[in-house]
């Protein structure tokens, strides 16, 4: 099995793509739409549809992990 986790810049996550704040982090986000009024990112939690955090671009975040 290949290893894909990396940490990158918010900025550079696509649309709808995982991604969690931390690796061991319990808490999976999905990311949004970018607010251009407050200039950041929507991230969208997995298992709560009411939760929504917002992030600035530069921000590093986990993805490629296996969910």
């Amino acid at each position: 099995m290949i290893d894909t986790t990396k940490q990158m810049q918010l900025r550079n996550v696509p649309r709808g793509e995982f991604v969690r704040r931390k690796l061991d982090s319990k808490i999976t986000y999905t990311r949004a739409e970018y607010d251009r009024s407050f200039k950041k990112y929507y991230l969208d939690d997995w298992n709560d549809i009411s939760r929504q955090i917002m992030l600035t671009g530069t921000t590093l975040v986990w993805v490629g992990f296996e969910y």
